[in-house]
């Protein structure tokens, strides 16, 4: 009995929300701990921080807000915020950034991302200050395609 009130303890300290409508579900997750150590490696600079839907797990996405954590030997990247949804709306990634931006009190954010609308819509909806740039990688296979 023990162990599943701690097993319950960290999972409700990783889901921040979930939201569910007749067309979407979507949850925000991310370590506490994690939160944190991005809040201490930006303060005083604007962060720059990367974003990109991931993958297909079945029925729904895992999109992935990933930042540099220079507390750690080699700055390696490190997840922030996991958005699972099964729609790729602007709705579900601004319900991410909605949680970035309450749990960080960041508005001004450098983005790279896809070239994905809804998620370029999403971040200047909810982050009027963000600059938004594109990922050389994308730009690049887009040109091979």
């Amino acid at each position: 009995m023990y162990s599943h009130n701690v097993e319950l303890y960290i999972q409700v300290d990783y889901i921040h929300v979930m939201e569910m409508t007749k067309d979407n579900m979507c949850a925000v997750v991310g370590i506490t701990d994690m939160i944190a150590d991005f809040k201490e490696v930006m303060r005083g600079v604007r962060p720059v921080v990367y974003y990109d839907t991931m993958f297909c797990m079945g029925d729904f996405y895992v999109s992935a807000l990933l930042y540099r954590s220079s507390i750690f030997e080699g700055a390696p990247i490190m997840p922030l915020l996991m958005l699972i949804h099964e729609r790729r709306t602007t709705e579900s990634h601004e319900l991410l950034f909605r949680w970035f931006r309450k749990l960080t009190s960041v508005t001004k954010v450098v983005l790279i991302a896809d070239r994905e609308a809804t998620i370029t819509k999403a971040v200047t909806g909810v982050l009027p200050d963000a600059t938004v740039v594109y990922c050389l990688n994308h730009i690049i296979g887009d040109l091979n395609s």
